[in-house]
C-alpha cells in the first residue's frame, strides 16, 4: 500500500483541485433509478461507496478491466489502484482510475476520472429520497473527445445501466 504525508490526517484531502467540477460537461449519459421495493438512500448510497477496488464495478467488471487495462497501456494508472478503504471513502482517495472529488453523507458520490481521455470525466451517483440518479459527465478536448465520446456510448448503455441497477440492488440485500 502507498501511502502519502496527507493520508495521516482524517482532516487533509490530498491532491484536490478546484477545477475538480462537472459542470463544466458539456455531454452527459444520465441513469435514473427508481427504489421500486423500498430501498433506503443510505443504504444505496452505502453501495455506491462499496464499487471498486476488491468488489469490482458490477456485472461488467471484464469491460473495466478492458478500459483499464488500455488506459495503463496508455501511461495511466489502470484499475491496479484500487482503494484505501474497502469501507469508508473520503475526498481525495484513489478508488482504480478514479478520485473520489466529492462526497456528501447519504446524498453524493462524485468521482473524477484520472484515466487518460481527450477531456475530462466524472461519474456521479445522488441518491435521492426516492431514486438514484447516476450521471457520466465528459468535457471533450477537441474533436477527437467528441469523437471518443460518441464511440464509447453503445457501451455506455450497457456498463452504466448495469452499474446503477446494481447500486440500487445492492441495497435491497441485507449487508453481512
Amino acid at each position: 500500500v502507498v501511502s502519502r504525508w496527507c493520508d495521516s490526517s482524517a482532516l487533509q484531502a490530498c491532491d484536490i483541485r478546484d477545477h475538480d467540477d462537472p459542470a463544466r460537461a458539456v455531454l452527459r449519459d444520465v441513469r435514473v433509478i427508481p427504489f421500486a421495493r423500498g430501498e433506503k438512500p443510505q443504504d444505496v448510497f452505502q453501495c455506491a461507496c462499496r464499487l471498486g477496488g476488491e468488489f469490482g464495478w458490477s456485472r461488467y467488471t471484464v469491460l473495466w478491466r478492458l478500459r483499464g487495462l488500455l488506459d495503463k497501456l496508455a501511461g495511466g494508472y489502470g484499475l491496479n489502484r484500487g482503494r484505501r478503504a474497502a469501507d469508508s471513502l473520503r475526498v481525495g482517495d484513489a478508488l482504480d482510475f478514479w478520485k473520489v472529488a466529492d462526497i456528501r453523507e447519504d446524498k453524493r458520490l462524485l468521482l473524477y476520472a484520472q484515466m487518460k481521455l481527450p477531456g475530462q470525466a466524472w461519474l456521479e451517483f445522488d441518491v435521492q429520497p426516492q431514486q438514484l440518479v447516476q450521471t457520466a459527465h465528459f468535457l471533450p478536448r477537441g474533436l477527437l473527445g467528441r469523437l471518443y465520446w460518441y464511440s464509447v456510448l453503445p457501451l455506455h448503455n450497457l456498463v452504466f445501466q448495469d452499474l446503477a441497477e446494481a447500486v440500487v440492488r445492492g441495497a435491497r440485500k441485507p449487508q453481512l
